[in-house]
Parts: C-alpha cells; sequence; structure tokens
C-alpha cells in the first residue's frame, strides 16, 4: 500500500496499490482499505523506534517515564536588549505508552504559559517547593470541550509560549540557554534569536551537567550568529537529561 515493496514502489496509484496488496494476502480492496489506519500507526511505530529491517545500527536507550518519543523537539528563546523576552516551544511526540491524561514539562524559572490556540492541549502549572514549576499540558477532545486520554502509538503536537510574568519586575540580563531531555528526542533544535544588543561572544555546549558547562568560548565551542542575529543549536538523539544549549557573555 505503500510503495514500499519491490512490486508496488513504481505504482503511482493507491487504487492500483491496493489491488496488489489484496491479491498478495487474498482480501478484497475495501477490506485492505479498511486496515490502512492500523498498519500506517505500525509504520510510524516502526520508523520512530528504529526497530526495523536493515535500520541504521543505533544505541538501543530505554524509553523513560513510560515511553514518550519526542520526533522533534524545538525552541526558540527570544532575548530583546539582553532580556528575556519570550520562549516559543514545539514538542512533536508519539506516545507508546498506553493512554496517557497529560504530559507535564519541568521548568526552573517564572513565566505565564499559553498553548497554542490551534492546538489540542491546556496547561495546568503547579510550582515545585524549591524546584520550579511542573506545566501539566492536558489532551483536549475535537471539540475543545472537556479533556480527553492520547491514545497509544498516536502523535500529537504540543506547541505553547513562554512570557515573563507581568509583576512589574525588570528581568535580569539573559546570558544562558538551554534544555536537558528526559525522553529522548531523534531531532533536537534550539534557537536563540537576539533583538538589538548582541553578544561580544557566545559558545555552545552538549550533554553537560549543570557544574560541566563551560563559562568561557574557546576554538571548540564558539558560535557566530547568522545574518538575522540568531545561534542555532541542532543534535539527532537526545536523552539522558544533561543539558544542550549556549551560554553568552556580553562584555568583550
Amino acid at each position: 500500500m505503500f510503495a514500499l515493496s519491490p512490486d508496488t514502489h513504481q505504482v503511482p496509484e493507491l487504487m492500483q496499490r491496493r489491488q496488489i496488496h489484496g491479491d498478495k494476502i487474498g482480501r478484497k480492496v475495501d477490506t485492505v482499505r479498511t486496515r490502512e489506519t492500523a498498519a500506517l500507526k505500525a509504520l510510524h511505530s516502526r520508523l520512530v523506534t528504529g526497530r526495523y529491517a536493515q535500520a541504521p545500527l543505533v544505541l538501543d536507550v530505554p524509553e523513560m517515564h513510560g515511553g514518550i518519543i519526542y520526533e522533534e523537539t524545538s525552541t526558540l528563546i527570544v532575548v530583546e536588549n539582553r532580556r528575556w523576552q519570550a520562549t516559543y516551544e514545539h514538542y512533536g511526540f508519539a506516545n507508546m505508552a498506553g493512554e496517557l491524561d497529560y504530559v507535564t514539562i519541568g521548568r526552573s524559572y517564572p513565566g505565564i504559559v499559553t498553548p497554542s490556540s490551534k492546538g489540542d492541549f491546556k496547561v495546568n502549572t503547579r510550582p515545585i517547593d524549591g524546584a520550579g514549576w511542573n506545566d501539566h499540558f492536558w489532551h483536549l477532545n475535537t471539540a475543545r470541550t472537556a479533556t480527553e486520554p492520547m491514545q497509544d502509538r498516536t502523535r500529537y503536537d504540543l506547541r505553547f509560549r513562554i512570557t515573563p510574568p507581568e509583576d512589574g519586575s525588570e528581568p535580569e540580563p539573559m546570558t544562558l540557554a538551554s534544555r536537558a531531555l528526559h525522553h529522548r528526542s531523534l531531532l533536537f533544535t534550539l534557537r536563540v534569536g537576539f533583538i538589538g544588543d548582541q553578544p561580544a561572544s557566545i559558545w555552545k555546549f552538549e550533554g553537560a551537567s549543570p557544574f560541566a558547562r563551560p563559562h568561557a568560548a574557546n576554538e571548540y565551542n564558539r558560535v557566530q550568529l547568522d545574518a538575522r542575529g540568531t545561534a542555532t543549536l541542532t543534535l539527532r538523539d537526545v536523552h539522558g537529561g544533561l543539558f544542550n544549549g549556549f551560554a553568552w557573555s556580553w562584555d568583550a
């Protein structure tokens, strides 16, 4: 059906591929069609876990906390004149853990979290004594009128924005932007966009604990901003709870 087999990879029409597959398994075209959704879910599961014939050899890591796999995570942090203005987050993930009511993302800094108005999640934020905040993102039904569990072996998109709290305080100059992922991410992207003032130097780090982050740029970790004043870090197969990101200095 998916034009992946030798006898269908050059057949352009879906109906023809259904017929070929139906002849092979002794089923009618309509029967083949009704099985496509389940087949797509099975194919998706094999691709994101990397467990299929002749898959590239990768380090087999355990899926932590029940089995969410991030197909991609993307973070854009906006810094204007040295102060944090907003963070835009996108998590595309496959739920491999059965039914889930919500997913939780932790953060160490105060902010107002606003899920995308076009998305399928609402947020419930809870403080953690001495450890920051947990944002619980509850999945909504199609009508967005009530919560509904996420289904097993199904892909979801979570998008939200974080902005500074409206308490009248002036944010301190920002010098660090990083993320640590406990669930495995197949594609990780972190961008920091500078508006107005730009750092005198900026450097990256990968897989570092809070105590092992470098404190200055050198010939191996130095990063140049692009024409839009943005630094970008892209990594594959990120996991383990260590930090990846950027640090910078405003003064030469």
